[in-house]
């Protein structure tokens, strides 16, 4: 009986903390389309605010999701730390993301691209309006990490 309860306590002693140490570990980012392997982001703001230096260029950008396209998942607006945003999009289709995912942390890389006509001119959908802005990133690669 003495033997059952010292191995219970010590159990106990090593188990408590090591639950304590797994629910503040970083949550596994979930990811979408290709491996994001650009490793240094680029400032959201300094994109928005002049994407044609940028135009051809593969980035990846970090930060929170601010909206996601509610049809099909193809596009996301990622906001900086000051609330700027810009726009990725997945102009085939093949990156779709989850369209309960605002509010999480995003990393995504993509060529900075003006928007083909083709898409700009593309019939909207009767449940919902895609934004059709400029500039986009095409998505290549998405990694989305709940937020806490």
């Amino acid at each position: 009986m003495l033997r059952r309860l010292f191995i219970a306590a010590l159990a106990a002693v090593v188990l408590i903390p090591a639950a304590a140490c797994a629910a503040d570990a970083p949550a596994t980012p979930k990811r979408f389309g290709a491996a994001v392997t650009v490793k240094k982001p680029v400032n959201v703001a300094r994109l928005a605010s002049a994407p044609a230096k940028f135009k051809g260029r593969t980035v990846r950008l970090e930060g929170t999701v601010k909206e996601v396209c509610q049809g099909k998942g193809c596009w996301v607006e990622v906001a900086d730390e000051n609330g700027v945003s810009f726009m990725a999009r997945s102009l085939d289709e093949s990156v779709l993301l989850p369209m309960d995912c605002k509010g999480w942390h995003v990393v995504v890389e993509g060529k900075v691209m003006t928007m083909p006509a083709k898409v700009r001119n593309e019939a909207e959908p009767t449940d919902h309006a895609c934004p059709k802005p400029e500039y986009v990133v095409s998505t290549r690669g998405v990694e989305l990490t709940p937020a806490r």
